[in-house]
C-alpha cells in the first residue's frame, strides 16, 4: 500500500486537481437551499475532498448528497487511475465490495412484500440441506472459535502457528493462525432468513466451520468461486453441507449469509438473483452504470476506477470475473455515485423514488431497525460506543448520534466497502450520501458527515 500511496503523492506534484460537470445522464443539481441547506457550508466539502486529495490521503473521490429527492452536491476529484494519470469523472465506476450488501437488503424486503417467504423462516424450508447441519467446534469442547485465518490446505507459516496457538490459549477471540484439532455438534436450532441477514447465522464468517469445509477454501481465495466455475445454486449448495462457524443466533460474524438469502429469492421468484435486482430495483431507480463484475459493458469499462493497491491481487478480480456466472449478493457490484445516491435517496424518502413506491414504507422502517441488541457492538467494539450503533438487516444503524462512529440522526442506516465506498440514509432528515473511492483516508467521512450537519438549516 505503502509504494501506492508514494506513487501517488509524486503524480500528485505536477496535478491539477478539477472538480468536472455532471455526466448527461446525471440528474440535474438544485440549489441546496431550495432543501434546506447552506451552498456557502457545502462549498467547505469540497475544499475537504481537495486536502484529502493533494495531501495523498486519497488517490481520488466522488462525493454526492441529495435531500428530499434533489441532488444539491457533486464533486468528482483528483485520479480515477493514479498510475496513468487518468482524471476522476463525475460518472467513475467503483468496485463496492460490500457496499453491495444493502441491495440485497433492499431485494429482501421486496421478496417478503411479494408474499415470497418470511424473515422468520428456517432457511431448510427452501433449501433442505441446511436441515441437519453441524456446528464446528474445538476437539473435547462445544467453544466455536471467532476467527480462523487459515485452511486445510491453505496453512501459516510455523511462526504464524505458534502466535496463533499462544493468542488463543488466552482468549477466543483472538484469532487462531492455524486449523485447531476440531469436531461438530448438532445446531441448537435451525438457521433463519433473519440469522442470516444481520450476521448471526454462522455461515462462513471466517470461522472454524469455514476453514474445514471444502466450499470454505473457495472463500479464502477471494476469486476462487470466481474460477471455480460456481453459480449461486451450486456454491450455496455446498455450503449448506456445513459445518457452521457457531450456533445460529449465538453471535454476530461478518458473513457470505447474504448469498444464501440471494439463493432463496432465486428459488422463491423463479428468476435468477441479478435478473430480480435488475427488475424491481436498478431499473425503478434509474440505475443505469450499475452492474455485476461479470456484466459491465465493454463500452463502459474504461470508466472503472483503478483498484487501491496495484501490487494487490485482488486488482485482477474483474478481469477473472468476465467469464463468472457467479452473481454474489455480497461483494458483486460496480456502481457510480449518481446510482448509489438514488438508491439511499430512495430509502431516506421511505421507499419513494421520483414519485413512485419503490418499497412500502413498513419494509424501509423493518431493514433499518436494530434487530440484535448488544451482538453487533459486541464483536470489536469500544465500550464507548456499546449501544451506541446497531445491526439492522444488511445495514448499520445509528442509535445514539452522540456516540456513534459518524455524527447523523438517529435512525440513519448505510453500509461501506473495503475498496472506500460508503452510503447512508437518514430518513429524519430526508438526506442521503454517498462517498466513493478507492483507498481510505481516516477521519474523511466524519469530516464530511459534520460538514453535512452545519449544512443543514431547515427541516
Amino acid at each position: 500500500m505503502h509504494k501506492f500511496y508514494l506513487l501517488f503523492v509524486l503524480l500528485a506534484i505536477n496535478l491539477k486537481v478539477n472538480a468536472f460537470p455532471m455526466s448527461e445522464n446525471a440528474v440535474t443539481q438544485f440549489k441546496p437551499e431550495s432543501v434546506g441547506m447552506s451552498s456557502i457550508e457545502l462549498e467547505k466539502l469540497d475544499h475537504v475532498i481537495v486536502k484529502r486529495v493533494e495531501n495523498g490521503d486519497l488517490p481520488g473521490a466522488v462525493v454526492a448528497i441529495s435531500r428530499k429527492g434533489q441532488r444539491v452536491f457533486v464533486s468528482s476529484r483528483g485520479l480515477m487511475d493514479p498510475q496513468n494519470e487518468i482524471p476522476m469523472r463525475p460518472d467513475a465506476m467503483f468496485v463496492m465490495q460490500s457496499s453491495s450488501k444493502p441491495v440485497l437488503g433492499v431485494a429482501a424486503m421486496i421478496a417478503m412484500e411479494r408474499g415470497l417467504f418470511d424473515v422468520q423462516d428456517e432457511i431448510y424450508k427452501y433449501i433442505p440441506r441446511f436441515k441437519d447441519i453441524q456446528v464446528a467446534v474445538l476437539k473435547g469442547s462445544n467453544d466455536s472459535p471467532n476467527y480462523v485465518w487459515a485452511t486445510q490446505n491453505n496453512k501459516p507459516n510455523y511462526f504464524w502457528r505458534v502466535f496463533g496457538m499462544v493468542m488463543g490459549w488466552f482468549s477466543d477471540e483472538m484469532p487462531y493462525m492455524y486449523v485447531p484439532e476440531s469436531s461438530t455438534v448438532h445446531a441448537e436450532r435451525p438457521v433463519t432468513i433473519h440469522d442470516l441477514l444481520t450476521h448471526t447465522a454462522g455461515v462462513g464468517a471466517m470461522g472454524l466451520g469455514q476453514a474445514v469445509s471444502e466450499w470454505g477454501e473457495l472463500q479464502w481465495d477471494k476469486t476462487g468461486w470466481v474460477e471455480s466455475g460456481h453459480t449461486l445454486q451450486s456454491y450455496i449448495d455446498m455450503v449448506a453441507s456445513g459445518p457452521l462457524d457457531f450456533q445460529p443466533g449465538s453471535r454476530w460474524g461478518y458473513s457470505i449469509g447474504l448469498d444464501v438469502v440471494a439463493r432463496i429469492i432465486e428459488i422463491t421468484s423463479g428468476q435468477p438473483y441479478n435478473e430480480f435486482v435488475h427488475e424491481h430495483i436498478f431499473e425503478p431507480l434509474d440505475m443505469r452504470d450499475t452492474y455485476w463484475y461479470n456484466s459491465i459493458p465493454p463500452e463502459k469499462r474504461s470508466r472503472v476506477v483503478a483498484l487501491p493497491d496495484p501490487d494487490n491481487p485482488d486488482a485482477n478480480l474483474l478481469e477473472k470475473a468476465q467469464q463468472s456466472q457467479y452473481y454474489s449478493a455480497s461483494i458483486g457490484l460496480v456502481s457510480t455515485a449518481n446510482d448509489f445516491l438514488n438508491f439511499e435517496q430512495m430509502r431516506a424518502s421511505r421507499g419513494f423514488f421520483k414519485g413512485r413506491r419503490v418499497l412500502a414504507e413498513s419494509s424501509v422502517d423493518l431493514m433499518a431497525t436494530d434487530h440484535e441488541g448488544d451482538l453487533y457492538t459486541a464483536m470489536g467494539k469500544t465500550k464507548v460506543r456499546a449501544g451506541a450503533e446497531g445491526m439492522g438487516y444488511t445495514v448499520w444503524v445509528i442509535l445514539q448520534p452522540d456516540l456513534a462512529f459518524l455524527p447523523l440522526s438517529e435512525g440513519s442506516s448505510g453500509w461501506g466497502g473495503a475498496f472506500g465506498t460508503l452510503s447512508w440514509s437518514e430518513p429524519d432528515r430526508d438526506l442521503a450520501v454517498v462517498i466513493m473511492s478507492h483507498g481510505s483516508a481516516e477521519g474523511f467521512s466524519k469530516e464530511i458527515a459534520e460538514i453535512i450537519n452545519t449544512a443543514i438549516v431547515s427541516r
